[in-house]
């Protein structure tokens, strides 16, 4: 039955996608990514919970399903019986391929007074559906004034989610047959915030002759000063292997549950702001000059420069402000008009790290690569969502790993949930392509 099988494609169609989003935003392929996805869609209640979640959403899928297909037959045959003679849709209804709840329905549509009660929902359904047109087309194109106003610039950072919300509203004024307007307002939308996402997925980076020997992996982890998973990020270093680990937001108590690194990581560099917010580098290569930078009047980074095949690098780990108030947004961006100037300055190699508190969206980001001549190492490798872990659908990219031109990326991705906010984001480099 037609209409049975659209209500299972529905019920089915929707935690789906609620899944292949989480997946995405892992970062990983095969069996890990689905066992990832749904610890994602959990939140911080692990796998099972992610279960629950996808079959709860079933239900309301399946339950919106009988409106959308019963609605939309209901209205279509009671538009028909204006013109037409009852006796002829009844015969019409008995051969549809459609289940006998539905047909019943559908006969009494045809055969009494209309249904202005179906019709109501229906028309409240469409007004909801123009609202959110209307406000996803504003917010997308509200990003784009980030320069001047702290509002304005939040939200230019959820490209992803006007894009999903561009598809929905496009499809339902599809199978209504609403006006032509509210099509373009969502092709529109889908547009402007594909033109924007499309491109961090291609081309796709390689590098020739590349050997494990000469790549630099750098792990990178807000470990949230909240967190207790201790074990968990020292987990995630031994795992992943990297050559240099950085961490941001590190409380006294995690730079010294950190210090157990030390075992496998001989040169080290902290700094300590308060009790509750300081960053760390771990490195099994040499560090030299290390040093505190103050790109602002708060948050300050954190420098070094390291030995890797007879070159040097430069490092910066940065974690500028939040931007929730005036003062933080503008002090956030001083900062990141800094470290452009800064990158845009040295003669080394440079790689900058770290949770930059803003998307490639933001003008201000673009600014900061701008002048300083970086490039962000996910490019061809996808978003790559890292925060807030709490609220997958609502994922953004903010923790980034920024390369001058001499330095190549092989490859990066994000790691497993380590109790933190943010995921952490690993990547392999290559010096001196």
């Amino acid at each position: 039955m037609i209409d049975k099988l659209i209500r299972n494609t529905i019920t089915i169609g929707f935690p789906a996608l609620m899944l292949f989003i989480a997946i995405l935003a892992t970062g990983k392929t095969g069996d890990s990514a689905t066992w990832s996805g749904l610890r994602k869609v959990g939140l911080s209640f692990g796998m099972l919970s992610g279960l629950g979640v996808l079959v709860f959403a079933g239900f309301v899928a399946n339950y919106f399903s009988y409106f959308v297909v019963d609605s939309l037959l209901v209205r279509f045959y009671q538009q028909r019986r204006e013109l037409e003679q009852p006796e002829q849709l009844v015969t019409e209804i008995d051969r549809l391929p459609i289940t006998n709840d539905l047909k019943i329905k559908l006969k009494w549509a045809v055969l009494h007074s209309s249904n202005h009660k179906v019709i109501s929902l229906k028309h409240a359904i469409l007004k909801w559906f123009i609202i959110a047109a209307i406000v996803n087309a504003l917010l997308s194109i509200a990003g784009y004034l980030g320069e001047f106003n702290l509002l304005f610039e939040l939200n230019s950072h959820f490209k992803l989610q006007y894009l999903l919300v561009s598809f929905s509203t496009l499809i339902f004024f599809a199978l209504v047959r609403s006006k032509k307007i509210w099509l373009l307002v969502s092709a529109f939308c889908i547009i402007i915030n594909l033109a924007e996402i499309v491109p961090w997925y291609f081309p796709a980076p390689a590098f020739a002759g590349s050997t494990p020997g000469q790549l630099l992996r750098i792990l990178h982890s807000n470990v949230l000063t909240s967190n207790r998973r201790y074990a968990d990020v020292i987990s995630l270093v031994k795992s992943e292997q990297p050559d240099i680990a950085v961490f941001v937001e590190v409380s006294t108590d995690w730079a010294k549950e950190l210090a157990v690194l030390r075992e496998m990581f001989p040169y080290s560099s902290q700094q300590q702001e308060s009790e509750e917010y300081g960053s760390a580098i771990y490195s099994k290569l040499p560090l030299e000059n290390a040093a505190v930078k103050a790109f602002s009047q708060t948050r300050r980074s954190l420098s070094a420069d390291v030995k890797f095949q007879g070159k040097t690098i430069s490092m910066l780990l940065v974690h500028p402000s939040v931007p929730i108030k005036p003062q933080s947004f503008i002090d956030r961006n001083q900062q990141l008009a800094a470290i452009g100037e800064y990158a845009a300055q040295l003669k080394n190699p440079l790689v900058v790290v770290g949770d930059f508190n803003t998307t490639m969206w933001s003008p201000f980001y673009k600014n900061m690569v701008n002048t300083g001549k970086l490039h962000n190492a996910r490019s061809g490798f996808g978003l790559l969502p890292t925060w807030p872990t709490f609220m997958p659908l609502l994922y953004i990219p903010i923790d980034h790993l920024l390369v001058s031109k001499e330095i190549g990326v092989l490859k990066i991705h994000t790691g497993s949930n380590i109790g933190s906010d943010h995921l952490p984001l690993i990547t392999d480099l290559v010096v001196g392509r």
